[in-house]
């Protein structure tokens, strides 16, 4: 049998390529929008990709079925699960699984079996070598369901779905899972960082026994309590997580082999607007951004977390003209973009920064303070600034600054009334990442005095300077 496990950081996805090596077929399970990686790999094995398999209706990022099988000139079969109704089957699919339906790559099957909770849909895929059992399974491609250390969240589709879904969650754990022996390798869909659950472990892989006995969403108790637990602490799910399940559930565009996002604009073009309604975002680092940067434009740092951050922040209604740190950037930046749906990347700045400034057009600043400058800052009363907290709710829970507002930086602009514009704004989080990201979006709203704590929480921790807990 041949296995190869992907992952993408930041969003922590997990996808798998298998298959029989002697037929040459194999499989590609939850595949991300950037499909060239299955394909050489295919190409160096020697393999054909001949289906590729679902485990659900994705929340937090774009499927890459659909590309897939352009890329491969529709020779390959794309199968889901036709177990959550018309609505979560995607119209794009070739063959249309329920419980139990079995997919043959020559001596490798892969069996679906019905595991709603996370989605209604949701099918995980246990694989049987025939050439060591044709009974018993190896391994199970878990998808949402079940985690290393966790389970899928169940309230990503709304109050009323969710006590459905919660209810199916528990049905599946306890009714499902004992069918499976306890040697079973376990292979989810995501890892450490992701927030389709609450405690994800950094492992790679788990076995079913090993979950039995040491994961706390594994262990039995009444439902209503065992529900109760499992959403206790549950983090903000972002805004796009809705977007990506009707983009993922109608079908994503496919792209094809060429990145968009490749033309050059020069700063003269930028600066008359020839990109009209194109939103700036520039992904140098906070320190460069803090220094210099077109007015209006909002920074996020290019890093694992862009993704993730973009889709919390950005509008999907505007095309996208970057500035990057470097050219050579682009494809990640733009890939990263790509696989939470932003499609509408219609270039970049020509010759960065520099270009712009050379041109004499006018440059924004972001003002940038030590934790020790901003500690003697808050004690020097009426001069003392606004704080804006910009962490998770965890984060803040374990220590804030005395007297800081507590705001999500993913519901930021909601809440953006909240923040004071006839006061000093000083915005912290835990190192400086996201108070760029937030501060970018108060100086583009007109706030006139606003400074990023660089360093952030973890920094003030470090200096011995006092927190307090509400």
């Amino acid at each position: 049998m041949y296995f190869h496990q992907r992952f993408v950081p930041g969003l922590a996805i997990y996808s798998y390529l298998v298959g029989d090596e002697k037929s040459k077929q194999c499989a590609v399970i939850d595949p991300t929008r950037d499909v060239g990686e299955y394909l050489e790999l295919a190409k160096r094995e020697g393999l054909r990709i001949t289906h590729v398999l679902e485990t659900h209706v994705h929340a937090d990022f774009v499927s890459g079925s659909a590309e897939l099988k352009a890329r491969l000139g529709g020779e390959a079969k794309v199968v889901v699960s036709g177990m959550g109704g018309a609505e979560w089957t995607p119209p794009y699919a070739d063959q249309v699984v329920g419980d139990g339906d079995e997919i043959t790559l020559g001596t490798v099957r892969l069996k679906a079996i019905h595991t709603p909770g996370h989605t209604p849909e949701h099918v995980s895929w246990a694989l049987y070598d025939d050439t060591r059992s044709k009974d018993t399974p190896w391994l199970v491609f878990t998808g949402d369901f079940l985690f290393v250390g966790d389970v899928g969240r169940p309230d990503l589709l709304g109050d009323e779905a969710r006590k459905m879904l919660a209810h199916q969650l528990y049905h599946s754990v306890f009714e499902k899972l004992p069918v499976l022996p306890d040697f079973t390798e376990v292979y989810p869909g995501h890892g450490a960082g992701s927030l389709c659950g609450k405690a994800i472990g950094s492992r790679s892989t788990s076995s079913l026994g090993y979950e039995r006995r040491f994961s706390g969403a594994l262990q039995r108790r009444e439902e209503p309590d065992w529900v109760l637990n499992l959403l206790k602490g549950m983090p903000i799910a972002p805004p796009y997580f809705r977007r990506m399940k009707k983009v993922n559930a109608g079908g994503p565009k496919v792209l094809g082999p060429e990145l968009p996002g490749q033309r050059r604009f020069t700063a003269n073009e930028v600066h008359e607007r020839v990109c009209e309604h194109c939103l700036i975002v520039d992904v140098r680092p906070k320190e460069a951004f803090a220094a210099a940067h077109i007015p209006g434009s909002v920074n996020i740092p290019l890093g694992n977390n862009l993704p993730t951050w973009a889709g919390w922040v950005l509008p999907y209604d505007h095309p996208i003209l970057i500035v990057p740190d470097d050219p050579a950037d682009l494809p990640e930046v733009v890939t990263h973009l790509l696989r939470v749906g932003f499609d509408e990347v219609q270039g970049y700045l020509e010759g960065g920064l520099a270009d712009w400034e050379t041109h004499g057009f006018a440059l924004g600043r972001l003002e940038t303070t030590s934790v020790h400058e901003f500690a003697a800052k808050l004690g020097q009363g009426a001069a003392r600034p606004f704080v804006l907290d910009v962490r998770t709710e965890s984060e803040w829970d374990s220590g804030h600054v005395e007297g800081a507002l507590h705001i999500h930086g993913g519901k930021l602009q909601e809440r953006m009334t909240e923040v004071p514009r006839d006061r000093p704004v000083a915005v912290v989080c835990g190192s400086g990442y996201r108070a760029s990201i937030a501060a970018s979006f108060l100086k583009r709203e007109g706030y006139a005095d606003v400074t990023n704590v660089l360093g952030g929480m973890a920094a003030w921790k470090a200096a011995g300077l006092p927190m307090v807990k509400d």
